[in-house]
């Protein structure tokens, strides 16, 4: 039983931290102390160190480190704490806001605060972070640098339809759209390449390569969407659940209500990676274009009166949901699959 908790609120350049305890029972929540700490091996040191001293009678298998899940601004610290064989648990942004209830004012001592008793209240829920493998580390590497081409692909193309329109007879703007065309076909090979990696490094690993197969059996789910899968849930590992799995990928909506007075529509809320959304959208539209049940479904929905951008978020929700499915249940995709993974369960 985790006896202090310590919210993390992770920025770039620092971190707050806020530790508590469950105090005696009538007092309710014990605030013990408050650090701000860089946010590097240094900072890192000086947090462990601050934490030991809390409560010296507690050993430190009883504190719970907890923070928001911020990308890579809190990877580091994560890997870190894990390193040490201590636990650190990492928590959507958005399930920790809307467990918060009304705030009276946000800054990062605050913030760090309703981290950790997010994590007093929220005990059974508990997911605690596993570092990635160096596989996948090298793998996440490989399919950022990829991303970063692929900017710089877009960029050169809408600099190549301007010089287009305006090259005419003129040799330089002439020289500069050849050249811009070239370096084009370099960036698409080095696009190809890092792909090439990519696979060579999942097919190396049984586990990963075996998640690469299932996923790659749903029409629409290509490269790009199965890696970012596989990275940023540590090969399924980093969710318990594919609701917090869309939560995490910001397709997950959520609903307001509160008396008579507040009923707001279930809505999803930007609090995820654009990148991540955004790949998804991509292979939702693919998935609805190859016909199947996803055409029907978005199409059925579209004809119960939803919204073009709703019916397509409802589609990204059922394709996240699946991907899980699919690993978990150690299948590929069939068009009938809900109903052959109930009947697999019961057998």
């Amino acid at each position: 039983m985790k006896k202090i908790f310590i919210g993390i609120d992770v920025s770039k350049e620092k971190c707050d931290a806020t530790a508590i305890s469950a105090g005696n029972g009538l007092t309710g929540v014990e605030k013990l102390d408050y650090l701000v700490f860089e946010n590097r091996p240094k900072g890192f040191r000086t947090l462990l160190s601050w934490a030991k001293k809390l409560r010296p009678d507690i050993p430190q298998e009883d504190i719970l480190f907890v923070c928001e899940t911020t990308g890579a601004y809190d990877r580091a610290l994560c890997d870190y704490i894990y390193s040490k064989g201590l636990d650190i648990w990492r928590e959507s942004a958005l399930q920790i806001l809307w467990s918060s209830g009304v705030r009276r004012g946000k800054d990062d001592k605050t913030d760090s605060l309703m981290i950790a008793e997010y994590a007093l209240r929220h005990m059974d829920k508990v997911h605690l972070y596993e570092s990635p493998d160096s596989r996948i580390l090298e793998i996440r590497a490989l399919f950022l640098y990829r991303r970063k081409l692929e900017q710089e692909k877009t960029s050169k193309l809408v600099r190549i339809k301007e010089l287009e329109a305006t090259a005419g007879k003129s040799r330089t703007l002439t020289f500069i759209l050849r050249d811009a065309k070239k370096s084009i076909r370099q960036l698409e090979k080095s696009i190809k390449e890092c792909e090439d990696k990519i696979l060579e490094l999942i097919e190396a690993d049984k586990a990963l390569n075996k998640s690469y197969q299932h996923l790659d059996s749903v029409k629409g789910l290509g490269i790009v969407n199965i890696t970012a899968l596989i990275v940023y849930t540590n090969n399924f590992k980093a969710f318990k659940t594919s609701r917090k799995m869309a939560t995490y990928w910001g397709v997950a909506a959520f609903r307001s209500k509160s008396g008579t007075s507040v009923d707001k529509r279930a809505d999803v809320r930007n609090l995820s990676s654009s990148m991540l959304k955004s790949y998804l959208t991509q292979a939702a539209m693919h998935t609805i274009a190859k016909g199947g049940i996803y055409h029907d479904y978005y199409h059925r929905k579209i004809a119960e009166g939803k919204t073009h951008s709703i019916a397509l978020n409802n589609a990204k929700n059922k394709l996240l949901h699946l991907a899980m499915s699919l690993v978990t249940h150690d299948m590929d995709y069939e068009a009938n699959h809900e109903f052959l993974r109930t009947q697999r369960v019961a057998n």
